[in-house]
């Protein structure tokens, strides 16, 4: 297994390949298992499964804590892969108490059936495994190897697909499912990852005489974290934001109808994690550009990568709009018909959040970071404060507008946040 991780033939080749397998995998495994849910299931397991992912990738967020971008940027190792794992850790640790805690809460209120905040629960547990891997695999790109990255999760978001997907249609039990899917994902991520510890440096390159032991250490730690936590503040509410439609839906509509929305609202993820999938190689490279103060290339390579993604955005609405409905009315074997509209409007916001997650790490390249809080602050309780009002008055498409113009608005807010930042820059130079 270490041989396959491993090898390096052509690391770009495979960083592109192994990448583009693990995105496509992790952008479509939400929709893979609805389509199982949905055909084997009940709409109540169909609605359960999307509000567990829903809030498992909320709460990956708070594991993740937006650490994955700093980490790779940091192209002058300002902190070491000790710092970046002990910070991870502590990150984990809040992620598992908020996911017990929300679970238990949700439970006890009656909000939420034991079975559906267990479900809940262990969909959280999964996403753990995966925050705290995300920090080897930082470790890997920031060493050159997403190549190794990218093939250990492309294959273990593949076998867990496929495993929940075989398990369920044995048990036809969600929360059994759910169970033995986390003990693979468990198993897969200690084995294979660990096959490869060899290739983390545990130790970065360190000032000359000085040492990182004790309260330095902690120190160090402790300024990552608050560098981060602007990121991770934003993440959060950058997912509520995405997921708003999902929340206010869920408190409103029948659960027939809530399955059907959940069908229509998948491109959303589709497209802004497909966009990840052309950042992330080039993530590393952008973080060398603006740090050797090569501005023309680093403009010309986010200029291009923004045309990709209204490029890709436009065909698979194009598409969504001819073929969408017919295709995934024959997939998940439900009526669609009146959603067409909310279908083209849904692919356009997966494109500007797609166009969000670049601005984000043009952004934090920039490490201007803590300012996108203020934006998606703002997002966030404008969908709160009349997202369900809207909804109950005016019906699902006017919902839909209204998400629309809120993620569109919040888009111009981070291009001028990156406007400022080349501003600050030249005034940097002149001085």
């Amino acid at each position: 297994m270490r041989n396959f991780l491993t090898s390096d033939k052509n690391q770009e080749r495979s960083a592109i390949v192994w990448n583009a397998f693990s995105a496509m995998m992790n952008s479509f495994q939400t929709t893979i298992l609805l389509i199982v849910l949905t055909r084997a299931g009940t709409d109540a397991d169909s609605g359960i499964f999307v509000i567990a992912y829903a809030v498992g990738n909320l709460m990956l967020q708070v594991g993740k804590y937006g650490i994955r971008q700093f980490q790779v940027t940091d192209t002058a190792e300002t902190y070491s892969f000790r710092d970046y794992v002990a910070a991870r850790g502590f990150t984990v640790g809040l992620m598992l108490l908020a996911s017990v805690g929300y679970a238990g809460y949700t439970c006890l209120s009656g909000r939420y059936t034991p079975q559906k905040a267990a479900v809940v629960l262990l969909i959280c547990l999964v996403k753990a495994v995966e925050a705290f891997e995300d920090v080897i695999h930082g470790r890997l790109q920031q060493l050159g190897r997403l190549d190794i990255a990218g093939r250990i999760l492309g294959i273990r978001l593949f076998l867990y697909i496929v495993l929940y997907a075989l398990i369920f249609l044995e048990t036809v039990d969600l929360w059994l499912t759910s169970l033995l899917s986390l003990l693979i994902t468990l198993v897969l991520a200690l084995v294979m990852n660990g096959s490869v510890r060899g290739y983390l440096s545990l130790q970065k390159k360190l000032p000359s005489g000085s040492t990182q032991t004790g309260q330095r250490s902690v120190n160090r730690v402790g300024s990552l974290l608050a560098a981060c936590a602007p990121l991770c503040v934003s993440a959060c509410l950058n997912m509520y934001v995405a997921n708003a439609p999902k929340y206010i839906i869920d408190s409103v509509v029948s659960a027939q109808e809530q399955t059907a929305l959940n069908i229509v609202f998948m491109p959303v993820f589709v497209i802004a994690l497909l966009g990840n999938f052309i950042f992330q190689p080039i993530l590393k490279r952008l973080g060398l550009l603006w740090h050797e103060k090569r501005y023309r290339d680093f403009r010309g390579i986010t200029g291009r990568l923004a045309g990709a993604v209204v490029l890709l955005t436009a065909g698979i609405a194009f598409a969504g709009y001819w073929l969408g409905l017919p295709v995934l009315e024959l997939i998940y074997g439900v009526n669609l018909s009146a959603y067409r509209v909310i279908l083209v409007v849904f692919i356009l916001d997966g494109g500007i959040i797609a166009m969000h997650n670049l601005l984000i790490l043009v952004i934090t390249i920039m490490r201007r970071q803590s300012r996108m809080i203020y934006g998606y602050a703002a997002a966030a309780l404008a969908l709160f404060l009349f997202g369900t009002s809207i909804l109950k008055r005016s019906g699902i498409l006017a919902l839909c507008l209204y998400f629309t113009l809120v993620l569109a608005l919040l888009m111009l807010y981070f291009l001028l946040l990156v406007c400022r930042g080349y501003q600050e820059r030249r005034k940097e130079r002149g001085k």
